[in-house]
């Protein structure tokens, strides 16, 4: 029996466009959200520092896109996307929140507040396992334009 390779987290390049965008698609679909990655979105978290890849055998299994603001009280990472192929797959979660953290903590920025869809199960527990507390915070959105036109209801 061959041994599984184990999962690693890299930091995020402007190559990995094509194979985080499909997994962006998967993922949204999976979840109940739009996707998130567009070519300018993944030049602008390439060099925010607090962004990854999660690779296993070599293949792209999940990412991470975060940042760091300054909100006028204190620096905070705000992770705007953590992502994986299949929902399933904890230690690509693993890896990506582990990446993340530490990323934030060598900036000396230790507060970091994470968006994740609520359909994401696997993806809660794995934040909670992580010591990542859930909040009694809602996030309301509105589009202004001719992309706020188009009514589009998400639960």
């Amino acid at each position: 029996m061959a041994a599984l390779e184990r999962v690693f987290a890299r930091p995020l390049t402007q190559d990995d466009e094509d194979v985080l965008s499909e997994i962006d698609k998967l993922y949204a679909e999976k979840v109940g959200l739009r996707p998130f990655l567009s070519r300018s979105s993944l030049h602008f978290y390439v060099r925010t520092g607090h962004s990854f890849v999660a690779v296993r055998s070599g293949q792209a299994t999940g990412f991470v896109l975060a940042q760091s603001v300054w909100n006028g009280t204190r620096p905070t990472v705000y992770v705007n996307r953590l992502a994986v192929a299949t929902l399933e797959d904890t230690e690509s979660r693993s890896a990506l929140l582990e990446a993340v953290t530490k990323s934030a903590y060598d900036a000396a920025v230790y507060d970091l507040q994470v968006q994740h869809p609520s359909a994401d199960v696997q993806g809660l527990a794995a934040l909670g396992e992580k010591q990542y507390a859930e909040k009694p915070l809602r996030i309301f959105e509105r589009i202004l334009g001719s992309r706020g036109q188009k009514v589009v209801v998400e639960d």
